[in-house]
């Protein structure tokens, strides 16, 4: 059960090492998953040091693995860097993940 309203689908990359070598390469997990993307407030972005129009902070499920340093492409062709992931879960909420995303186009 999702608590967010999709408005975007997104497909998450990784860094990954390519072969046996030390060099390092993003490569997408193959799997979109529904998101909700909106504008940071000024709190948020003050906090994390962001500039406006490039912080946003999206909802996603509690089942997507995601983690900070990832990035997130949108099927509009949007790259955001993922700066800050926070679970939710228990507490009478009902479970979800909220990012911190930079937009990587502005």
């Amino acid at each position: 059960m999702t608590i967010f309203f999709k408005n975007s689908q997104i497909q998450i990359y990784r860094r990954r090492r390519k072969g046996s070598s030390d060099r390092y390469g993003m490569s997408a997990t193959f799997t979109a998953y529904n998101a909700d993307i909106q504008p940071a407030t000024p709190e948020r972005i003050e906090l994390v040091q962001g500039r406006f129009g490039a912080t946003f902070t999206a909802f996603v499920d509690a089942t997507v693995d995601i983690k900070e340093g990832d990035q997130v492409l949108t099927e509009d062709n949007k790259r955001y860097s993922v700066k800050g992931v926070q679970k939710w879960q228990n507490a009478g909420l009902l479970d979800h993940i909220e990012l911190v995303l930079v937009s990587q186009d502005a």
